[in-house]
This record gives structure tokens, C-alpha cells and sequence, in this order.
């Protein structure tokens, strides 16, 4: 009798679950009773084997942005361990439908993948225990997000660095972070500078105060009531009118939404690693020597010089000097290298020169041509270094559309919380003089 060949049968946990899992039936399903007002979904799926013993997925899914954060699997256990625990936990664990979990996971997947999160990594196992995502599963409405709009949780010991700055990439700043105490009691969700404005327009001042029990505890909130109080009292309505015109011509720039992607476009990530872990190590000389390297390699390219000022500038308060006059040296005319230059004349309130550099035209006539694309990185060195400049000859009037678009377009936290220190303070000179006159007048 011949031989037949041989059959490798699957041995490990994974390799079951990979191979053999989504052949069995859909048994019992689980889902926490609370997953809609919390958004965070502890979901059981089981399927049945033969012998009465089952295989086991479980998903911890945050719909607010992370997708599936943690999961667990096993695969032919016995019942008994799944039903006890859901009899012990019963407001954890409520049965439901394949469809609804199927449907939460994916969701929360696909959420999260928009904005670049990638599920957790025992999910390349987990994953073959749901059913294949096809039309044939109905599609269900989940919530997701504020609204839509992702929000990130960060509880005590969490920096949330990656996750925001994976944010700022991917949601620009249409995103929102709950911070959590302790106790694990959330903080109110922050609204943005914008949202915070047109509340107190649509509620007036008092209702806006009543409603925070008379306290800003948010410096959004008192950022915006400072400007909106200022701008109310000083100036007139005409100057309101030319302030916000200005801010919205910069704003609405066609030449900032001529391509879809105003981001820089950087080949060069693989050559720039050992830079970026001696960035983080906070070893900057050998940052510097290594970034210098790939910028030697390619001497034609600004942006590396804009990611090295960018990288220099993170945990500085001033511009790197050496290496803005180097860039500047080598490009000149180039929007970016030259709104960096202009932040560091700024620093160093060289005033005259920031706008000789710009030949003293306004708006974004100084950073280019009509009808030629800027990229947007170069919006945050250039709005500060106007602002400063005007701040320096105490005109808050012309330095205040740069102002209001570091603040509303969340440019730059390290240059708005620069200009904002000098605004408030020129700010308060100037309520001082006027209402003293009102006092005098008055008396």
C-alpha cells in the first residue's frame, strides 16, 4: 500500500484559531450594558466546538479614537470559565447579537485607522475569530468620537506625546483630549478657541460666566474672553471689521489650499533615525552631527534644513542661530527657511529687518508670488515674526491678525504662548491709559 503524504495538523494556540476558528458556529455573544455612554466596549464572541467546549475572542475597543486596544484569545476551553464570569460581572457583560459586536469592533477599527492608530498587536490572532467583514454582516450605526471628532483620554502617569502628536499629523487640530484625575473623574473636554468664542457671542458674557459657576478654569476660555473684552473696548467697530477681514484674508489664502496636502513631503525618515533617537535621548550634539550627515547627502533639499530647526527649536526658547544663518545663507528666497530666519530676527528684535526681509508687505504677499503654493509649515515662523515685530513698536492693532491665526489655526503652542505673554502685557498698558482718561474725564 503506498504511502500518502503527510498532513501537518496545526498544533499551536494560533495556528487553531488561524486555521480552524472561523469554521466553528457563532456561540454566545457579549457586549458591557454601558458601551454607548461610555464608548468603551468590553466585547466576549465564543464559538462552539464539537465536544461542547469553546473558542474564545475578547476586545477591549475605545470608539473615541483608539480602536481595539487590547484583546485576548483562547481557543477549545471549557464553557465554564466564560459563564461564570459573565454571571459574576452581570453589568459588565450583557449578551448580544454577532452583528452589534462585529459591527462595534469594526467600527472602532476603522475609526482609529483614519487617524493613523493601529490595533493591538495579539489582534493578527484575534481578528480570525469574528467572521470576515462582508456585506453579508449588516451595517450598524455606531457612535464614534465627540460627534465625529476624535477625543483622546489620558489618564494620571500618561503623557499622551505619540498619541497627540500622531494626532496633529492625521486631525490637524480638529481634535480633543479628557484629561482624568486620581479618582478617575474626567475633566470637561477643552473647547477650542473658535468654539469658545461663539459661545459667549450666542450666550453673552453673564450666561457664558453663570454657566462656569464664574470661573475660567481653562486657558482657552481665558484667552478668548481677554480678546473678545479687548477688542470690544478698544477698538472701533471699523477696526474690529479690518482685524477680522485681514485674519480671513491670510486664512482663506489660495495659494495655502492649492494642494490637498499642505504637509512637507519627507524621503528621507529612514536616513533621519539615528538623529531622531539621539532627539529624544536629549543628546542634541549627536543629533546635530548625524541630521548634518543627510543633510550633506542631500544639500538641495530645505525642508531637512526645517526639520533640523524644527527639532533644535523643541526644547529651546529661541531660534538656533548658527544653523537658521546657515540656512538662510543656502536658500534665501525659500518661504520656509525664510519665515525661520525672520522668527529668529524677531528674537532677537531686530524689527526693522523682519520687514525689510519681506520688502513690508503684508499678509502672505511676503512669502511668495501671487498664484505660488506655500506650504503651510511656513505659516507659524512667519505669523510670529510679524506679530513680534508689530508688538515691538507697541502697535497691537497690525500685529493682531498674525495673533489670531497662531491662535485659531493652533499654529505653534511654544510662539502663540510667546506672543500672548506680550500681548496681554501691552494689552493691559493700553486699558490702563484708557480707562484712566475715562476716570479723569469723569472726575
Amino acid at each position: 500500500m503506498s504511502k500518502g503524504k503527510n498532513i501537518s495538523i496545526p498544533t499551536s494556540v494560533e495556528s487553531q484559531i488561524r486555521t480552524r476558528a472561523r469554521n466553528l458556529p457563532v456561540h454566545k455573544c457579549y457586549v458591557n450594558q454601558n458601551w454607548q455612554k461610555t464608548q468603551i466596549a468590553n466585547i466576549v464572541i465564543t464559538r462552539k466546538h464539537t465536544n461542547g467546549n469553546i473558542t474564545i475572542g475578547g476586545y477591549f475597543v475605545d470608539l473615541k479614537l483608539q480602536g481595539v486596544k487590547d484583546c485576548v484569545y483562547s481557543f477549545n476551553e471549557s464553557p465554564l470559565q466564560t459563564d461564570e464570569l459573565v454571571k459574576r460581572y452581570p453589568e459588565m457583560y450583557q449578551e448580544c447579537d454577532y452583528e452589534l459586536a462585529h459591527n462595534i469592533i469594526h467600527a472602532g477599527l476603522e475609526f482609529a485607522g483614519d487617524y493613523g492608530f493601529e490595533p493591538h498587536k495579539d489582534f493578527k490572532i484575534a481578528q480570525y475569530i469574528l467572521e470576515e467583514d462582508t456585506d453579508d454582516i449588516p451595517l450598524m450605526e455606531i457612535p464614534l468620537g465627540d460627534d465625529g471628532v476624535p477625543v483622546l483620554e489620558l489618564h494620571p502617569g500618561q503623557s499622551g506625546q505619540h498619541e497627540i502628536a500622531l494626532l496633529k499629523k492625521t486631525a490637524g487640530a480638529n481634535f480633543r483630549i479628557v484629561y482624568f484625575d486620581e479618582k478617575g473623574k474626567s475633566q470637561p473636554i477643552e473647547r477650542t478657541y473658535d468654539e469658545t468664542i461663539n459661545e459667549m457671542m450666542e450666550k453673552g458674557f453673564d450666561k457664558f460666566l453663570n454657566d462656569r459657576g464664574g470661573e475660567l478654569d481653562s486657558q482657552t476660555e481665558k484667552q478668548a474672553l481677554n480678546d473678545v473684552l479687548y477688542m470690544a473696548t478698544v477698538y472701533t467697530d471699523e477696526e474690529r471689521k479690518q482685524i477680522d477681514e485681514e485674519t480671513k484674508h491670510i486664512y482663506q489664502d489660495p495659494r495655502l489650499h492649492m494642494n490637498d496636502d499642505n504637509q512637507p513631503v519627507y524621503d528621507y525618515e529612514k536616513e533621519l533615525n539615528m538623529s531622531v533617537k539621539y532627539f529624544e535621548k536629549g543628546e542634541t550634539d549627536k543629533a546635530q552631527t548625524e541630521f548634518r550627515k543627510v543633510i550633506n547627502r542631500h544639500p538641495d533639499d530645505p525642508l531637512l534644513w526645517h526639520l533640523l530647526l524644527y527639532n533644535l527649536s523643541i526644547d529651546s526658547e529661541t531660534v538656533d542661530e548658527k544653523t537658521v544663518k546657515e540656512a538662510y545663507g543656502r536658500f534665501p528666497e525659500h518661504p520656509i527657511i525664510k519665515a525661520w530666519y525672520a522668527e529668529w530676527l524677531a528674537q532677537e528684535e531686530r524689527t526693522d529687518e523682519v520687514f525689510a526681509l519681506f520688502n513690508h508687505l503684508p499678509g502672505l504677499d511676503a512669502l511668495s508670488p501671487e498664484n505660488i503654493y506655500i506650504n503651510a509649515v511656513a505659516i507659524p515662523s512667519f505669523c510670529f515674526a510679524y506679530a513680534m515685530a508689530w508688538l515691538q513698536k507697541e502697535d497691537i492693532r497690525h500685529a493682531d491678525p498674525y495673533y489670531q491665526l497662531i491662535v485659531r489655526l493652533e499654529l505653534d503652542y511654544r510662539l502663540g504662548i510667546d506672543i500672548q505673554d506680550i500681548m496681554f502685557e501691552l494689552r493691559r498698558k493700553k486699558l490702563d491709559e484708557k480707562f484712566g482718561v475715562r476716570e479723569e474725564e469723569e472726575v
